[in-house]
């Protein structure tokens, strides 16, 4: 009976074990499905995102299909692959890719017991095999079936590359959470560091991960990470991979993060868009060694940019610092210009275009149910500075946004054309809609074009200019008046700059004709076509930022417009230089009649110097203290709709705009001006001490020193009361084509000269 038992468990085994090889033999054959070849694993490539670095090498953001961040062996501490082995695999350097006692163990649970949920006895070659190629469902026979591919797969990986490549591989493959793939991104991700500076408790807190990336995440779950992190120390300290001491000072060592998700929030969003889309028009014209396209999201490529970090943080700061005071402001007066009916009509426009509102038409809800939903209050997550939940509704979130103070700053390097601020609104996340590409009315920023077409054309910086009201019968009686309601009198060029007059921008408008103001516009670069009428000299043509800063430069350098540029250089991810910025150093003098003149473009310079030294910006020197020279305009549109500021010196220049979502909506009138709303947050930018000592020397570089004759042409007073003679002749020509004044409308001299002071 023993002898029987012995035979049928022989038989019984023999058969086992033919069934076993037929297993094996039938998935190794590709009976479910093909296996990577040998050749095919020689040449394992990995989607990798392409990084986004600044001027100083600050990572700004990632481009990808995964998020995954490759890192070379030396560049991984020793203790995080300590951490590794003693946790998943501490026979490791011992087996050929299968730890076979496991593998048995496995089998036996799976196949004879049918136990499909066993696991265990996976090398780290194994689970590299399972991340790289993932597993398939086969039904009752998925768990032998994958376990036996991922066992041939080890194998034949184990032959290929040495130990150290296994780990390399496994640690840039493997899955942090979060769509995270890789130590190197999961140490951006969770400790904002290189890998090649995590300590040895931050290094056992994301191999602990791997674990359950989910459950052992050290931002969502804290306690577990720090449980995981402890039990990982203990599996080094048992396999003699740290001493003693180090264990007790690592587990003892609190549980710290410094998330950073530069998916979610990454204050630099409309950069990178901008990025994006330069970096593809680039590599569309470059290709591989193959021949093959580059491909931004999976090659890994390392995309320097010229941005300086520790100026975008100023910008950043000083925007959000500046908007929530103006915002305290704009919200009272949101209450007294919400019932316009201008303004309820944009309220209205924008709930009708709502996805809530579309589908209850479609519903054929009535008016007061649909009306009724609109106010109703729920949580929804709102940007105000704070990013918080709010209980809120759908009207009262079109009343936030609509309400909304926003910005956008814009600076470069005048030298080289690299742009180095770049802050396209408030929130990329919340508010995509880029405001330095957006086209506003340029206000007060245009007037120095009209005083460089009016010295284009032989007028001099001391000719006196007219600064009477006149109404304009043939533009259907249009009267404007100055900022400050003052008239009379002249005023000289530099006056009428750095006061930022009306009048004597119009009269001089007029002189000039609006074919002469065309020529001068478009060799600054602003080629949009002019309408031919006097509200053009006052900036009512719609610009960008961004043109409007290049379209200033010209006044830096006296000479050309400056190109922007914003990609340094493009390298593969093994440090290929595969494109670099070239900077275009020479000028084509076969095209001199495209030039303002240098002498025009000193004059404007040194003009524009003026208006920060005794004019409408003087609080960039007086509230602000800046280093240096420097010169610049503001500008505030009708009804302080768009404010704007864009100062330079020889080195650098920065433009900031202020305004609400519509035009219609307007800044509160006490701090909507040029020089209360957009100075504050370029002044507080330029004003600071930076460590990078480029920086400093930058923003301090001033001017070169004026032609003496420049400075002797506008050695001139701002204003003069008009004499006897010509207030004669102007009041002739007042009762000649002019209705009457009210009585007590006109201001006498002293009115005029001491009044109220304009603040564009």
């Amino acid at each position: 009976m023993f002898k029987k038992i012995i035979i049928f468990l022989l038989k019984l085994g023999l058969l086992g074990s033919v069934l076993l090889a037929l297993f094996i033999g039938t998935v190794l054959v590709g009976g479910f499905g093909p296996i990577p070849s040998s050749k095919d694993l020689a040449v394992i490539k990995q989607s990798e995102a392409s990084i986004v670095y600044s001027a100083d090498q600050e990572i700004l953001g990632k481009f990808f299909f995964k998020n995954r961040t490759q890192v070379s062996y030396s560049e991984i501490p020793k203790h995080i692959i300590e951490a590794l082995v003693a946790t998943e695999d501490v026979r490791f350097y011992e087996h050929d890719g299968i730890d076979k006692i496991a593998m048995l163990r496995v089998l036996i649970k799976t196949i004879i017991l049918g136990n499909s949920s066993a696991g265990g006895g996976s090398t780290l070659s194994q689970q590299l095999a399972k991340n790289l190629f993932h597993r398939k469902n086969f039904s009752y026979l998925s768990m032998p079936v994958n376990k036996t591919k991922e066992a041939i797969l080890a194998n034949r990986l184990e032959h290929i590359y040495n130990k150290s490549d296994i780990v390399t591989l496994y640690l840039n493959t493997v899955p942090f959470g979060e769509g995270v793939y890789g130590i190197e991104t999961a140490a951006q991700r969770y400790f904002s560091s290189s890998v090649k500076h995590l300590s040895v408790a931050q290094g056992a807190v994301l191999i602990g991960m791997l674990k359950a990336n989910t459950y052992y995440n050290p931002r969502k779950y804290p306690d577990h990470a720090l449980r995981r992190r402890n039990v990982v120390l203990n599996q080094m300290l048992k396999a003699n991979f740290i001493s003693e001491d180090t264990y007790e000072k690592a587990s003892l060592e609190p549980l710290k993060t410094n998330y950073k998700n530069l998916l979610l929030q990454n204050p630099n969003g409309y950069y990178l868009q901008k990025i994006k889309q330069k970096a593809r028009n680039i590599l569309s014209e470059e290709v591989k060694s193959d021949g093959s396209q580059w491909i931004l999201e999976q090659d890994g490529l390392i995309i320097e940019t010229t941005l300086n970090s520790e100026l975008q943080n100023a910008a950043l700061e000083a925007r959000k610092v500046h908007l929530k005071k103006l915002q305290k402001s704009m919200d009272y007066y949101w209450g007294i210009i919400k019932k316009k009916p201008a303004i309820k009509k944009i309220i209205e426009k924008e709930w009708e275009a709502t996805k809530d509102y579309k589908r209850y038409k479609k519903l054929k809800l009535n008016y007061n149910t649909i009306i009724d939903s609109a106010k109703a209050k729920d949580k929804r997550l709102v940007f105000d500075w704070q990013e918080s939940n709010k209980r809120i509704s759908r009207i009262d979130s079109i009343h936030h946004y609509l309400k909304m103070v926003s910005a956008a700053v814009y600076g470069m390097n005048i030298k080289t054309g690299a742009v180095q601020v770049y802050v396209g609104g408030n929130s990329y996340e919340y508010l995509p809609y880029n405001l330095i590409t957006s086209e506003r009315q340029a206000a007060s920023t245009f007037k120095p074009f009209v005083y460089t077409a009016a010295l284009e054309n032989g007028q001099k910086p001391c000719d006196w200019i007219n600064n009477e009201v006149k109404t304009y019968a043939q533009y259907d009686d249009w009267k404007p008046e100055n900022y400050d309601h003052s008239e009379g009198g002249y005023f000289s060029m530099p006056g009428a700059l750095a006061k930022s007059m009306n009048i004597p921008t119009i009269e001089t408008y007029i002189n000039v004709g609006n074919k002469n103001l065309q020529n001068t516009v478009d060799k600054l670069g602003l080629t949009k076509k002019l309408n031919d009428l006097p509200s053009t000299a006052l900036g009512a043509t719609n610009y960008s930022l961004e043109s409007l800063v290049q379209a200033y430069t010209p006044f830096a350098t006296k000479s050309l417009p400056v190109e922007p540029f914003y990609i340094s250089s493009i390298k593969s991810a093994s440090g290929e230089i595969i494109y670099t910025h070239k900077i275009k150093l020479e000028i084509d003098d076969t095209q001199e009649d495209d030039y303002i003149s240098e002498e025009t473009l000193e004059t404007m310079q040194y003009l524009l110097k003026g208006v920060v030294d005794k004019g409408t910006a003087s609080r960039l020197k007086t509230k602000y203290k800046v280093n240096g020279d420097w010169a610049g305009k503001t500008g505030t549109s009708q009804n302080y709709s768009d404010s704007w500021f864009i100062a330079f010196n020889s080195d650098f220049i920065i433009g900031t705009w202020v305004g609400c979502k519509y035009p219609i909506i307007n800044l509160a009138p006490g701090s909507g001006g040029g020089s209360i709303a957009a100075l504050p947050i370029a002044g507080q930018v330029i004003s600071k001490t930076y460590k990078d000592k480029q920086v400093n020397k930058s923003l301090s570089a001033g001017f070169p020193e004026f032609n003496q004759t420049t400075i002797e042409a506008c050695d001139c007073e701002f204003f003069r009361e008009e004499n006897t003679l010509e207030k004669l002749f102007d009041l002739f020509d007042k009762n000649k084509n002019k209705p009457k004044k009210e009585k007590g409308e006109k201001k006498g001299f002293f009115s005029k000269l001491f009044g109220k002071k304009s603040k564009d």
